[in-house]
């Protein structure tokens, strides 16, 4: 049951309150369907890149832009689109960021060079920035802490099912051909998904704005969007361009810009008491423990999946529909995690179930090691290891995101989830820089890659252990301050 929320009346959280439970569900069914074609289009993308490049001759610089160009647009504005939620309303927010993200779709199906592709997705990317915060913030409109847990739940369940179909469906797709648009159909398809989408926010999102809502602070979102960018553009090029000083000395810009950054929002916070990221935010110790787990297991699968992919390809030698077969485990294992394993646990052991998720982690970080031993496969080994790092992170995803937003006033939950999202990005992109730092400190001779890269996978090994240290004791001080079951007065 909502309970009464000071500053709520005319709020999107008032017009939730009078729900019924299946308004509820349908409403929830509208932004799911928002969420899984941002994670579809990522995946389908990835596939659709050999066919882009011959088909409009796009160079390989290109080619990693019209990646990397859509990550980095989509995390740099994660944090000004939540807090556009808080102050204009996230339905509004919701329906222009979902109305946009389709028109780019279409941009990017219809685009006839590269330059204008690339474009295209930078403007895709930024458009998810605005709607992507937008759904877990209405998660925490629609529901109480005591519900929110099952609705992480199946948003785990898409965000792993999603990853899983994205390529299968991107290469049917293509392969499909239809009206001979080839790679096109991979960008096209978003059109009937947000439409639909569109039109089912429209009638059943709550209406209304954020929970004392402010307006947007216009100096603190630069100064977010360029530290963002300064972290974000060097880690997710520096692996491929070898680390040039010049993104060298973008990622150093980073400190100073943090610094600068955390200065102005408490002088905005304390002048005018409408910083665009409250640094209150931080006092609580939930959001403090789940961003810092956050920022400790995100990287791990993201710079599991780097390494591993090239002791498999371009060691081994496996091709490319053996390596999705190989790769089938980790998100099996993540679905059982996360909607049969990880309740059950959950509900005996509350936020120390990412305990068991870590320690599965670390034992098939070191399986999959084994697996490879001297540039030999030994398949099922493989397989029980890809299966385990799913299971692993699926036992944490959920918990993690439940216990980081459960104490999180009203008046700040688009800001906040855009927050973690953002994190949870710069993790991601953090997990492959670091990994490939070390992977790929050397290049093997061709006749000895499977044996070179299998050692080198190994000297990775202790970066993950590291990062795994640091998140179990971050999960371990989690546990401390939440109870098993979430409290209905955990809403503010």
């Amino acid at each position: 049951m909502h309970q009464a929320v000071p500053g709520a009346e005319g709020s999107a959280y008032a017009a939730a309150a009078a729900f019924t439970p299946r308004r509820r569900l349908l409403a929830l069914v509208a932004v799911a369907l928002a969420f899984v074609m941002d994670l579809l289009d990522t995946t389908i993308v990835n596939v659709a890149i050999p066919s882009i490049g011959s088909t409009i001759g796009a160079s390989k610089a290109a080619l990693e832009w019209i990646i990397a160009g859509y990550a980095t647009a989509f995390a740099v504005l994660l944090i000004v689109g939540g807090r556009l939620g808080d102050s204009h309303g996230y339905r509004r927010m919701f329906l222009l960021g979902i109305t946009l993200f389709t028109a780019t779709s279409m941009a990017c199906g219809l685009a006839p060079d590269a330059l204008s592709l690339q474009i295209a997705r930078v403007l895709q990317g930024a458009s998810a920035a605005l709607m992507v915060p937008q759904v877990m913030a209405l998660v925490q409109v629609m529901y109480p802490p005591e519900q929110r847990y099952k609705v992480y739940t199946v948003f785990g369940f898409l965000g792993g099912f999603s990853a899983a179909l994205g390529p299968i469906i991107g290469g049917l797709l293509i392969d499909a051909n239809w009206f001979g648009l080839g790679w096109r159909l991979t960008f096209l398809i978003n059109l009937p998904i947000g439409l639909f989408s569109l039109l089912a926010g429209a009638r059943l999102l709550p209406a209304g704005r954020g929970v004392n809502a402010v307006p947007v602070d216009v100096r603190g979102a630069a100064l977010s969007v360029l530290l963002l960018f300064a972290l974000l553009a060097p880690l997710i090029e520096g692996p491929s361009r070898g680390w040039p000083p010049a993104l060298i000395v973008v990622l150093a810009a980073s400190v100073p810009l943090a610094w600068a950054t955390v200065r102005y929002l408490a002088w905005r916070q304390a002048a005018r008491g409408d910083a665009l990221v409250p640094l209150s935010l931080f006092k609580l110790k939930k959001v403090a423990l789940g961003l810092l787990c956050t920022l400790t297991i995100n990287p791990i699968l993201p710079g599991y999946l780097l390494v591993m992919t090239f002791v498999l390809q371009a060691g081994i030698g496996l091709g490319a529909s053996q390596m999705a077969y190989a790769c089938a485990p980790i998100a099996l294992g993540a679905m059982g995690g996360i909607t049969m394993i990880g309740p059950r646990l959950f509900k005996l052991l509350g936020v120390r179930v990412m305990m068991i998720g870590l320690t599965v982690t670390t034992i098939s970080l070191c399986l999959a090691g084994w697996s490879v031993h001297g540039g030999v496969l030994q398949y099922w080994p493989l397989l029980a290891a890809q299966f385990g790092m799913g299971l692993g992170m699926g036992l944490c995803g959920p918990q993690l995101s439940n216990a980081t937003l459960q104490d999180v006033p009203m008046s700040d939950a688009g800001v906040a989830a855009g927050l973690l999202t953002a994190v949870q990005q710069v993790a991601a992109a953090l997990g492959v820089a670091l990994a490939g730092l070390v992977f790929f400190h050397d290049q093997p001779a061709a006749s000895a890659a499977a044996a070179h890269y299998a050692q080198a996978y190994l000297q990775v090994l202790p970066l993950f252990a590291a990062l795994v240290m640091v998140a179990m004791t971050g999960a371990h001080h989690l546990a401390r301050v939440m109870p098993l079951v979430p409290r209905a007065s955990g809403l503010r």
